[in-house]
């Protein structure tokens, strides 16, 4: 009898202790890049504006991740499990980018990769982001080459682009809306060439 009651004690103990590890757990969270600065700014040419398409984004392998990454102390990186990506980054960001551009020219016929604009786009945006930086509570920062191309005679513009905005506070959510309304400025900077290319 003692056996039996020493063995149903340790497994009441065993079964509390990973009850215990399982209330423990903090929850996962999953954000995506909300752009809440998106406003049309030129509807009125929005019938004469052309097919714009986003080309597939390249990110630096660090942050390529579902996981946030955040710069810790010194040359430290941490990576949140608690903390994801709702989508790959990359996706995320041409998403992004493009409906920027499509607010901007006034035009919905803007896509991002891997969407398929349903016809041959006048022009392709390219976009490689170099360095994609995140500090909690002190800037969310990010260097972007971007490549706009007409594709009826292969004229393009390209540009690079440093991005420093300063998060609301020391969340995560503060830190992705800063991307989020960094990142935006891409979108306007690549409007207002599509603008000047097509003699506006």
């Amino acid at each position: 009898m003692k056996i039996k009651l020493g063995a149903c004690l340790w497994a009441a103990i065993i079964a509390g202790a990973a009850l215990a590890g399982c209330a423990g757990t903090a929850p996962d969270h999953f954000y995506r890049l909300a752009d809440s600065g998106l406003v049309t700014r030129n509807a009125a040419a929005s019938q004469q504006m052309p097919a714009v398409s986003v080309t597939a984004v390249s990110v630096p392998d660090l942050v390529d991740r579902p996981q946030i990454v955040t710069l810790g102390p010194g040359s430290r990186v941490q990576l949140s499990e608690q903390h994801r990506w709702a989508e790959p980054l990359k996706l995320a960001i041409g998403r992004l980018v493009a409906d920027r551009i499509a607010a901007g020219l006034g035009s919905a016929l803007v896509t991002a990769y891997p969407a398929d604009p349903g016809v041959e786009a006048a022009y392709r945006v390219s976009l490689s982001v170099q360095r994609f930086d995140s500090e909690l509570g002190t800037a969310a920062s990010s260097t972007v080459l971007w490549t706009v191309r007409r594709t009826a005679d292969g004229q393009q513009r390209a540009g690079r682009t440093v991005l420093n905005q300063r998060p609301l506070d020391a969340s995560f959510d503060a830190i992705v809306q800063a991307h989020a309304e960094a990142l935006g400025r891409i979108g306007d900077e690549v409007a207002q060439v599509i603008l000047v290319l097509q003699g506006y």
